[in-house]
């Protein structure tokens, strides 16, 4: 069969679901503290996932990330299998982790720090550009930041690079509320640059201002997930963060 002149075979599609978890089970040491849990994140979409303390969100996150096996269910990265993928093959796809803690070498420099993610000075000078605090520190070691500022250098460079795939375990963890909202804003322009997210929050007043989908995750289970705009704060408040509401 001859193709037609000036025909050209149609680019694959990039798949939409960047991150999908399907009836997972993981846990450690032989008990197990997610069971069958399923969550999706799209490209350019930010999944909030919340709950209580204890309810295996950051086990999660581990998982999601390779640093912890499934025990049972499977894990697509751009609709790919990457279920007996461990870190550094996922890292490879394009899923990063941010884990609580802010993800940084405390003992480098904040020029170090930069430069294991953006090897070229042109994108670091970018960076220093955006945060002029960053640029005049930028000979000292990041473990004497402010928590505000370690985390903006955990995560400023990916603006630079963003990747398929950012999973956010707790990133307002500890912050005064101006930064939170710095941080939820820089997240918010990884999402309109075509990063899924999956971020992960203990609180959910903050979050629900930037999350497209949320999840409720509780005793290890996934026991609702929908749009932002379907979601009962009264409900939230009381059955899942244990607050009044």
């Amino acid at each position: 069969v001859r193709a037609r002149r000036g025909w050209r075979p149609a680019r694959p599609r990039r798949p939409s679901h960047a991150l999908e978890l399907r009836g997972v089970t993981a846990g450690y040491d032989g008990g197990t503290v997610l069971y069958g849990v399923d969550l999706t994140v799209r490209r350019g979409e930010i999944l909030a996932l919340l709950g209580p303390n204890g309810a295996g969100k950051s086990t999660a996150c581990r998982v999601a990330a390779g640093l912890l096996p499934a025990t049972g269910g499977t894990v697509a990265v751009a609709g790919r299998d990457a279920t007996r993928d461990g870190p550094v093959r996922r890292s490879r796809a394009g899923v990063l982790l941010a884990p609580e803690g802010r993800g940084i070498f405390p003992a480098l420099t904040i020029e170090e720090n930069l430069a294991l993610y953006l090897e070229d000075p042109g994108e670091r000078d970018a960076v220093y550009g955006r945060f002029p605090r960053l640029r005049e520190r930028r000979a000292v070691a990041a473990g004497a930041l402010s928590g505000g500022e370690q985390q903006m250098l955990a995560l400023a460079p990916l603006l630079q690079r963003p990747p398929a795939v950012l999973i956010a375990d707790e990133p307002s963890l500890g912050l005064a509320p101006r930064v939170v909202e710095e941080v939820y804003a820089l997240l918010t322009e990884l999402r309109d640059a075509g990063s899924a997210l999956l971020l992960v929050e203990e609180k959910a007043a903050e979050v629900l201002g930037i999350a497209d989908t949320v999840a409720y995750l509780a005793q290890g289970r996934v026991s609702w997930c929908g749009p932002r705009a379907e979601v009962e704060q009264d409900r939230l408040a009381e059955a899942y963060l244990g607050m009044a509401p």
